[in-house]
């Protein structure tokens, strides 16, 4: 019997929501329901996405190349291929590069802009960043890439933006202007400090394009040449490392340094990008917590909708009453007819949501070739496109929570449907 019955509620739950020809406004009004619940559930899907990879770009990309953790010598250290092999055989570490750095003026004809030089081992560096160089080919293997490719003497690899501010492409040249620095003078080197500077000749070597904000002011040579310049010879500044565990790189760090005794000062990833990850979790919380509350609207509009529901079907509901239905059947009923608009909106929804987040990026690239203008500029933003990613549990967390949402909003009009008397809707037939 509690099988019939239900059987019975499912079919008036439709029959409610379908409506009549001669109930076209009722009809109206769920569909109008639907697809508000559907754009909110697309929306937020879609905003997640993109937050989503955002966060992904910012791990693989601008953390896939910056030193997750940096350890600067107190002093410059010569014999490092030591203490180079000693961090590699660590397992939580997997990439270990000496480095050397300076900051230099980049001279073209009439042009000058500030950069970042960085010496480093560019047979240790080059797998790293084979597949973001200009003149590498996407359909060759890596390794091949690497092995064929190797930076000479004088030669640099400018970052992407820089290049295209000074109008430089590969095999150009490009004078480096650096602060005269003393040989070994150590605290000149961090400092940038000089009363006089020099200038060195470079050939561009290729174009590092990560699309990142790494790309704005970048050099990068060989770690000799870097020594030549600061005057360190055959020493180091220090030694960059990237760890297993982001947030464990500054802990693995300082574990490293007291357990093999350098005499190093310690940096992280935190210091340089840990306001940009912060900035992108925040703004992914606001905006699921705004785009929630525009599920919560659309939730309401089907409260909205079964409550006139209600009120227009009180005679057939007094009917089916005196016919022997129960108030469970008709609360049922009803809240049947309210999850019908719930579902048929996430679903939709999710379709839409995906087919947004998946279309989005091209969708912007196009537009900024269409009108000629680069809405993400790395001046302002991490990275210079609009990344998408979409994870399953965003969606799931998203239809779950306007179905609930939903269940709770559809249980006091079917409660009230449920408590109509037939005596008192069908008096005055």
């Amino acid at each position: 019997m509690s099988s019939r019955f239900a059987n019975t509620s499912l079919f008036l739950g439709w029959r409610f929501f379908a409506g009549r020809q001669r109930q076209a406004l009722i009809s109206f009004i769920s569909a109008v329901s639907v697809v508000g619940l559907a754009l909110a559930i697309a929306l937020l899907i879609l905003v997640l996405s993109v937050m989503n990879g955002f966060e992904k770009e910012f791990r693989e990309r601008i953390l896939g190349l910056a030193p997750h953790a940096t350890l600067w010598f107190d002093e410059p250290v010569k014999n490092w291929h030591s203490i180079v092999e000693l961090l590699e055989e660590q397992p939580d570490i997997i990439r270990v590069q000496p480095l050397i750095e300076f900051k230099a003026m980049a001279v073209v004809a009439n042009q000058a802009r500030p950069m970042l030089v960085q010496g480093v081992d560019y047979q240790r560096f080059n797998k790293l960043i084979a597949p973001y160089l200009s003149q590498s080919n996407e359909k060759l293997d890596v390794e091949k890439i690497s092995s064929s490719k190797a930076l000479a003497k004088n030669e640099i690899i400018l970052g992407a933006h820089l290049a295209k501010l000074m109008k430089l492409k590969p095999g150009d040249s490009v004078r480096l202007m650096v602060p005269s620095i003393g040989e070994g003078d150590f605290s000149s080197v961090r400092a940038g400090s000089s009363s006089r500077a020099k200038t060195y000749a470079f050939t561009v070597s290729d174009i590092l394009s990560t699309g990142t904000e790494i790309d704005n002011g970048i050099g990068l040579v060989n770690l000799s040449d870097a020594a030549a310049i600061t005057g360190l010879d055959q020493q180091i500044q220090g030694i960059q490392i990237q760890v297993n565990d982001l947030f464990q790189a500054h802990y693995i760090a300082m574990r490293m340094a007291i357990n093999h005794q350098l005499p190093v000062r310690i940096s992280d990833w935190t210091q340089s990008f840990g306001n940009l990850y912060t900035a992108i979790q925040l703004s992914r919380q606001m905006v699921a917590l705004l785009l929630t509350t525009i599920i919560a609207v659309a939730v309401f509009n089907v409260f909205v909708t079964l409550g006139m529901v209600v009120r227009h079907k009180q005679t057939e509901i007094a009917i089916l009453r005196t016919m022997g239905l129960s108030r469970r059947g008709v609360l049922l009923s009803f809240v049947v007819q309210g999850m019908m608009i719930s579902v048929l909106g996430c679903i939709f929804g999710v379709v839409l949501g995906c087919v947004l987040a998946v279309a989005a990026p091209s969708l912007v690239s196009g537009l900024e070739l269409l009108i000629g203008t680069e809405f993400l500029q790395t001046d302002v933003y991490p990275i210079n496109y609009l990344p998408s990613e979409i994870k399953s549990a965003d969606i799931f967390t998203v239809c779950g929570a306007a179905l609930l949402m939903s269940l709770i909003a559809t249980l006091y009009p079917a409660w009230r449907a449920a408590g109509v008397l037939p005596a008192s809707a069908l008096r005055y037939l």
